[in-house]
């Protein structure tokens, strides 16, 4: 730019006022400036004079009026279309500065076509209203999806709420850029059949051309046109038009025509006998989304709404042909890490797209990697024998919050942590992963599918009354049912009967056989054993700061405030040998600094998951220790395979010669971790190998070894040779994921392929998991509490994976694994699995990680290890000498 211009550029950035471009809009829009001024609350000499007074500064006309109406000029229609994102970033600074003054934290507008508003925007709005009353929520419903982003667009709403609906097997590009838009992918539902008709349904599922020739019900309320419109079908005599789904349900239950509703729209409601509600095949899903300006996502009560979104699921009926699929993926993601500070504190940081800026951020990354190199991992601190002496009081610092106890409910894994001091399963989990006894003495394997449980007589209840065979078959009933427990509900899908088959004694029978079953009956797995007479004094609200939780453990509960903190103290009526520590505090500090802070002070004893970054510093505290130890957990890519041009096996192949693992494990994690050959762990086959066997046995499934001149080539003979650009979201409770993110894209901008890293709030990740998710790469970061080794590979590679990948031959080697009893011969079918997938490039292991504890270091713990905190591990702690 011309010296001589920038006076004039920086005069016209004086002129402007958020005022009169929010006048020029409202003009634009209503078209007169009568209509605008009523529309704003001013009257129409106050707008005029606005516009009069603007255009006067700026030298030229802005609206061209007539009579009764008014238009905007090129130059105001410039002005407009710039106004919401400069009045966004406006709010965002005034919202922040309004925080540090103590004052209302702002608005945030919610709007929506009439089919997200009930499902979705309702109770999104009730949970903003409940959970940050400092916030107004104001909803309004939009005509359709393009109005709804049209007022986003125009500065009427924050936030858009929209929905799709494709066929899952079309393919797709990568998730839309509008401009100046930021969407975020919500959650995907099932469309399905309602019909009386008679026809073959295999498998619970049926090809709507089957149903072509039979009336249809169409319109607003349903998805029956845009599947009309796919298969080529033509109206029909007799077809109906609603725009009501619960309209359309009815004449479909009562034989009038087929509807095609998602899977949502029919939650709750028992069909006419003779009604059917059938998957589709191929299936399709209605997909929701947010969408905001990329300045309003910045502003918290806008980050805070779209992170309530993307918790929201809403309740889905039970649809024979997806219903397994879902609870398989619900389950499986309850298990991910959700801690994270809540984004009024942090808001989400999204990555610079400009090239100046997406250099810096790479300049970042690789520095971050030579820094980390210069260290070397600390050497691993002795503890002092055991002094026998008891221990009054323990404060543990959590690094994140807890909502509710009750595992059920809410199964993060720093749940499972704290719901298994005060909870016992039917058996524990050992050091060494291996199942041993709990509230069942013994117990016996019978058959394939028959497991019978012999309770000790000797245990009670922290209330002091004695557990029962009936409070045992009455928890885990509780467990399996997908209203009380959507947590672990999936995990005892296979279970057919749960029966007391004597005074102490319960029989539990499978539908099929499962190699997994009986690790699960811990409080590793689903089994968190409570009181009958309990949960039902509380209507079964339990594990909430006024009903708090009961179990059998050698802790109770005795104060919770969710969010802040819970507290429990020692029984004396626990079955096994009295622990030695008293009372323990567990405090949620979801603040690194302010931990490491408190650590500082000698007002911690135990923190848990120490975040890498910070190790060297809790290493060099006087006070405190660091131990390390592998906890189970898988960091990869995987590809969607729906989405192009990850659908062409040469682009995923560069990306696979461009993942750099050694550098990770060694610069980024300081060498606490280890580079990943498979998706399964070395320690989830210990029943079978010793750690180096077993690292022998996963090295020899296929490796894409890191090669970029390799990488290069496979991108030269893909569909898109000249490269492309995509986008790759990172979660913010994992830092060193996205710093391997930045690491991973500089290797890929020497191929010609931009990579756009995104941090986002752990929910938004989350959601962004799902096969029918417009991302197409991403990074999986999972952790297993029992280490079987079927667990992470029967997610990434069985039915309803995020990949959206279907190979049959995976598919029966993942279900004869789950049926053989052999550890041997089910490693064995595992590995052939993985071998599978490696040849087509659809996960790409990364590293296997450590979690680090800080302990006081006066203060042991007997058998640290991956399955030290799945049981209730408080009693393994003991005061230790000098």
């Amino acid at each position: 730019m011309d010296s001589e211009e920038a006076p004039d550029i920086d005069a016209l950035t004086r002129t402007l006022d958020v005022h009169s471009l929010r006048i020029l809009v409202a003009i634009d829009q209503e078209g007169s400036i009568s209509a605008a001024a009523r529309s704003l609350g001013f009257t129409q000499p106050t707008i005029t004079q606005h516009v009069q007074r603007l255009e006067a500064r700026l030298g030229a006309t802005l609206i061209a009026r007539t009579a009764r109406s008014a238009a905007l000029t090129p130059v105001g229609a410039i002005l407009a279309q710039h106004a919401p994102r400069i009045d966004a970033s406006l709010t965002a600074a005034a919202t922040e500065l309004a925080r540090a003054l103590g004052r209302r934290a702002g608005t945030v507008r919610l709007t929506g076509p009439v089919e997200s508003i009930g499902p979705v925007i309702a109770p999104t709005a009730a949970r903003l209203a409940a959970d940050s009353p400092g916030v107004e929520v104001s909803v309004t419903e939009a005509a359709d999806t393009v109005d709804a982003l049209d007022r986003v667009r125009s500065g009427r709403a924050d936030i858009a709420v929209t929905v799709d609906v494709a066929a899952s097997s079309s393919r797709r590009q990568a998730a839309p850029r509008r401009q100046g838009a930021r969407s975020t992918f919500l959650f995907a539902e099932e469309i399905v059949a309602v019909t009386v008709a008679d026809a073959d349904a295999p498998g619970g599922r049926i090809d709507p051309l089957v149903l072509a020739e039979l009336p249809w019900i169409g319109g607003r309320g349903t998805s029956s046109d845009v599947i009309a419109q796919a298969i080529g079908r033509t109206p029909v005599r007799g077809d109906i038009t609603t725009s009501r789904p619960d309209a359309a349900l009815a004449l479909a239950a009562n034989g009038l025509g087929v509807a095609f509703l998602a899977e949502s729209d029919l939650a709750g409601i028992a069909l006419d006998p003779g009604a059917r509600a059938l998957g589709l095949s191929p299936a399709f899903t209605r997909r929701t989304w947010a969408t905001t300006l990329v300045e309003a996502s910045g502003i918290p009560p806008v980050a805070a709404a779209v992170r309530t979104l993307a918790v929201h699921r809403p309740t889905f009926a039970d649809v024979e042909a997806s219903l397994d699929a879902r609870r398989r993926s619900e389950s499986h993601r309850a298990r991910f890490r959700t801690t994270a500070p809540l984004p009024e504190e942090i808001p989400a940081m999204p990555f610079p797209l400009t090239n100046r800026l997406a250099k810096a951020a790479t300049v970042a990354a690789t520095g971050a990697l030579l820094l980390t190199a210069c260290s070397t991992p600390a050497p691993q601190q002795t503890t002092g024998a055991d002094t026998g002496a008891e221990i009054d009081h323990i404060t543990v610092a959590l690094p994140g919050s807890l909502s509710s106890l009750y595992v059920g409910q809410e199964a993060g894994i720093l749940n499972y942590y704290i719901a298994s001091i005060a909870q016992e399963g039917l058996v524990s989990i050992d050091a060494q992963g291996r199942v041993q006894p709990g509230l069942a003495e013994s117990w016996e394997q019978t058959d394939d599918v028959t497991y019978v449980y012999t309770l000790r007589d000797d245990a009670v209840f922290q209330d002091g009354s004695p557990v029962t065979a009936d409070d045992v078959v009455f928890s885990l009933e509780r467990a399996r049912d997908e209203t009380s427990s959507p947590g672990l509900a999936y995990y005892l899908m296979n279970v057919d009967t749960i029966a007391k088959t004597g005074d102490n004694e319960v029989t539990i029978t499978l539908t099929e056989p499962d190699a997994a079953f009986a690790s699960n009956m811990s409080t590793g797995g689903a089994a968190f054993i409570t009181s009958k007479a309990f949960w039902e004094e509380h209507d079964g609200k339990v594990g909430t700061a006024d009903s708090l939780l009961l179990g059998s453990g050698p802790y109770e509960v005795t104060e919770f405030s969710p969010d802040s903190h819970v507290t429990f103290e020692r029984v004396d009526s626990w079955w096994g040998e009295l622990p030695k520590v008293k009372e323990i505090t567990v405090n949620f500090v979801s603040d690194e600094s302010t931990r490491l802070l408190a650590a500082q002070s000698g007002d911690v004893d135990v923190a848990f998951n120490v975040p890498l970054a910070q190790s060297q510093q809790w290493e060099k505290l006087d006070t405190m220790r660091v131990e390390y130890v592998n906890d189970l957990s898988y960091v990869g890519l995987y590809f969607n395979i729906g989405v192009a041009p990850f659908d062409d096996p040469k682009v995923r192949e560069a990306f696979a010669h461009a993942v750099d693992r050694d550098a990770y494990v060694e610069k980024l994690l300081r060498g606490h971790g280890e580079a990943a050959t498979a998706i399964m762990t070395p320690e989830s086959l210990g029943q079978v190998h010793d750690a180096d066997d077993a690292r022998d046995a996963l090295a020899g499934i296929p490796q894409w070894e890191f090669d970029l001149d390799a990488a290069k080539a496979a991108l030269a003979a893909s569909s898109v040779p000249e490269g492309f650009e995509t986008e790759l979201l990172t979660p913010n409770t994992g830092p060193q994921l996205g710093t391997a993110a930045q690491a991973l894209a500089q290797n890929l901008v020497e191929i010609g392929v931009t990579v756009n890293v995104r941090e986002v709030p752990i929910e938004e990740w989350l959601a962004s998991l799902d096969a029918s998710s417009d991302h197409g790469v991403n990074l999986m970061w999972y952790f297993s509490t029992l280490g079987d080794p079927a667990e992470v590979p029967s997610y990434l590679l069985g039915a309803g994976n995020p990949a959206g990948y279907d190979n049959p031959a995976i598919v029966d080697l993942l279900a004869q694994a789950g049926a053989e009893s052999d550890p041997a011969a089910r490693a064995d079918l595992l590995i052939e699995a993985e071998a599978l997938q490696a040849a087509d490039a659809i996960n790409v292991p990364l590293w296997w990680g450590q979690s680090a504890t800080a302990f006081a270091k006066d203060l042991g713990m007997n058998d640290y290890s991956a399955f030290a905190f799945i049981s209730s591990w408080p009693t393994q702690l003991y005061r230790a000498g000098q």
